[in-house]
């Protein structure tokens, strides 16, 4: 038998391996903002995760919900109910989330263009670059 025969069975275990890796390894950086609007309208959020300025301020925001309507407005819903309203910006790399809730403290630190780093069903990450920091929001649907 040579060496340098390869069987039919091979190459097509080889390739079926080529494409399988390729569905692995190939995710999309950013999330489309049409994907954004279509799971963050899905039931009540919460901020799991809050670093504003460096600073864990997860604890502030821990007793409020988030809803956000499909018409673009926000019920945070906690000690005082606060109102705003969202949209997505229309470029995908990347996708922004536009937050703009009534200016009271401490709701006036989520009032950005946030760039939305990864999004699912269940939990979306929010990225705001600064000059000296970086805050990071993780929002979690929690019904």
């Amino acid at each position: 038998m040579n060496k340098s025969s390869i069987s039919p069975f091979r190459i097509i275990a080889f390739a079926v391996l080529l494409v399988f890796a390729g569905f692995n390894t190939s995710c999309e950086k950013y999330s489309s903002p049409r994907k954004v609007e279509r799971h963050i309208v899905e039931g009540t959020w919460r901020l799991s995760s809050a670093f504003i300025d460096n600073d864990d301020v997860t604890n502030i925001y821990a007793n409020y919900s988030f809803n956000f309507t499909p018409e673009g407005d926000i019920v945070v819903i906690g000690d005082a109910t606060i109102s705003g309203s969202w949209s997505t910006g229309i470029e995908k790399n990347p996708t922004t989330l536009n937050i703009t809730l009534t200016p009271f403290v401490p709701f006036n630190d989520l009032n950005a263009d946030w760039t939305v780093t990864t999004c699912t069903k269940e939990r979306m990450t929010l990225e705001l670059r600064g000059a000296s920091a970086v805050d990071v929001l993780i929002i979690t649907r929690v019904g």
